[in-house]
């Protein structure tokens, strides 16, 4: 029987096959604040959508929708898909447009992307289809009209007849509006009542267990269904004129929507309940683990004690074969480090003074340099938030990369169109291209050819910056190095404005940005407001619009007292 963790990476590994190819923009953050915890792990979910569709059904109960689509009663189609809202009265009159459906499928809804097509434009062939799996609860076929009704006894019911749709009818559009849901593999009941507590004080009234580890191959599974109550589903005969108000009962429905979702992200960071610290080791010192070795601060290396806090973190983690202490902070771009191996195999730590290891996250790997690079493995709830945040069919920029492990897990875990490195430090470059090399050969993978969608280029991030073509990339992943005095509160001025100023030309219209900034305790608890600030400020200059998306902590842990790495990511609009 597998454990609850080796259960949980081997799902959060698991490539996004939803038509969008990655969890919804508004159901990111939730979701990585229960992925963040070990006793929880999302199995899926919708931040809420809208849809216009004709036909009898819906998609999980059409098994043959892809051979019925628009070939008549029977059928059932489904048009402009859209998790977000309408923004404007002329987005209104374009997505109700019901005399332009067939021609402007999106209609400024979600864009459509089809599973596997980039993996069909590298292989230049056709990707196989991989067969759907089958309803647990197949249903059985309905009788035909003419059948003469049963008459009902103690224990049956009659047989209801299947009605046939005429050609009008099957034409009919509908508009349906469908809520937050969300679905959390629980590693205890106790847990399961512990995330539900949070779920109702939120507002939930759908809240429930829907499985139980008492049938389940996993050792303590249980399944929490959070289902938002705000609905509609309405007729539409003829919307001239009436497109501004349609777009009115969607948009306040999302709106309720999406703030009950931000009061559950509220009440999940208070959530009290957690498992016991595992990465408590000898004499109660915490400490981190980077591949096989664990990082310990906060210890003088000349104390008797060093080596013996050292012995026992080895005897409480088998996996760990060095422990080492961290003399000093990261700051700037080289960001050299000062391990010193106090447990262990000392032979570990080369001439040069690099001190190699092979760490992994969900499945992919990569190689780190812990002398020589940064690297933090309290990075790692961010970097599956990252990797949650790409949909499919996107070009990624990522600056001052380091190791590159975020992009790596992107590369291996999302249908990309492409992937470009950028990066500085030669020893970062060197671990960066033999982690492409274990991407290639890592059976892990679950998308085709994702090292050959990557590429490296090495060099200061403003110079290699001139050679990249303006409107290229969807999504940028800045998170710059620490420039000392002059991040964070402490400093008036906004760090960081010549690098956007050179970057952000290079995102297409509507294309995102991941900026990391760092910021005081205060300022993340009013949703970094100097941090958007510094952004707007560049973005108007350059005579767009910026549109913020969320505004957090990113990882765990701070980096000083009360001061901590942030990540704003914001869209740019150009139009």
């Amino acid at each position: 029987m597998s454990t609850f963790l080796e259960v949980k990476n081997r799902i959060l590994s698991k490539r996004d096959r939803s038509s969008r190819g990655r969890i919804d923009q508004h159901a990111v953050t939730i979701c990585s604040l229960i992925n963040d915890r070990e006793e929880f792990y999302t199995t899926s979910s919708c931040s809420g959508r809208f849809h216009l569709y004709r036909g009898v059904g819906n998609k999980s109960s059409n098994a043959d929708t892809k051979k019925t689509l628009g070939k008549g009663p029977g059928g059932f189609d489904r048009f402009r898909i859209s998790h977000g809202f309408i923004a404007s009265s002329e987005a209104a009159l374009r997505y109700f447009n019901l005399e332009t459906l067939k021609e402007d499928p999106e209609g400024g809804g979600d864009k459509i992307v089809e599973v596997d097509q980039y993996e069909n434009l590298l292989e230049g062939g056709v990707a196989e289809e991989e067969e759907e799996e089958e309803e647990e609860n197949e249903s059985l076929p309905l009788a035909p009209p003419t059948a003469p009704l049963a008459p009902p006894t103690l224990n049956s019911h009659p047989t209801v007849p299947e009605l046939q749709v005429s050609e009008d009818e099957a034409s009919l559009i509908f508009l349906r509006f469908e809520s937050f849901i969300l679905h959390v593999c629980c590693s205890s009941l106790n847990a399961a009542d512990a995330l539900m507590s949070a779920a109702r004080s939120a507002g939930y009234k759908t809240v429930g267990v829907q499985s139980s580890g008492a049938t389940s191959k996993v050792d303590g599974k249980v399944i929490v269904q959070v289902l938002g109550d705000e609905f509609l589903e309405m007729p539409l005969f003829d919307t001239k004129g009436k497109e501004v108000m349609l777009a009115k009962l969607v948009n306040d429905r999302q709106r309720r929507n999406w703030a009950k979702i931000g009061r559950f992200e509220a009440e999940v960071k208070r959530m009290e309940y957690s498992e016991a610290d595992k990465t408590k080791g000898g004499k109660g010192k915490h400490y981190d683990v980077v591949g096989d070795v664990a990082i310990v601060k906060d210890v003088d290396v000349n104390s008797p004690h060093a080596e013996t806090i050292g012995m026992d973190i080895m005897q409480s983690n088998s996996k760990i074969k060095v422990v080492a202490v961290q003399n000093d902070s990261l700051s700037g771009v080289e960001k050299m480090s000062n391990l010193t191996i106090v447990a262990g195999n000392f032979s570990r730590l080369q001439k040069d003074g690099g001190l190699v290891t092979t760490h992994q996250e969900f499945g992919i790997k990569c190689l780190v340099d812990l002398n020589r690079t940064f690297f933090t493995a309290r990075m790692g709830p961010e970097r599956i938030r990252l990797c949650n945040c790409v949909s499919r069919g996107e070009n990624v920029l990522s600056l001052f990369s380091g190791v590159g492990l975020e992009g790596l897990m992107i590369a291996g875990r999302r249908e990309i169109s492409g992937l470009t490195f950028v990066e500085l430090n030669p020893v970062a470059v060197n671990c960066l291209k033999r982690g492409l090399e274990l991407l290639g050969r890592n059976k892990a993978v679950v998308v085709k050819g994702a090292k050959e969608r990557v590429k490296i280029l090495e060099g200061d991030a403003m110079e290699v910056l001139k050679s990249l073509e303006d409107n290229s990339f969807d999504r940028i992943i800045a998170p710059r190095p620490k420039e000392s005095s002059t991040d964070g509160d402490l400093s008036s001025e906004f760090s960081g404005s010549n690098f956007l100023e050179a970057m952000l030309p290079k995102l297409k219209e509507r294309g995102e940005c991941h900026w990391y900034d760092f910021a005081a305790d205060h300022e993340v608890e009013s949703g970094c407001p100097r941090t958007k600030k510094g952004i707007e400020d560049v973005v108007r200059q350059l005579g767009w619009r910026a549109e913020f998306l969320h505004a957090g902590k990113a990882g765990s842990g701070s980096i000083a007292k009360r001061q901590f790495r942030v990540c704003i990511d914001f869209r740019v609009i150009k139009a």
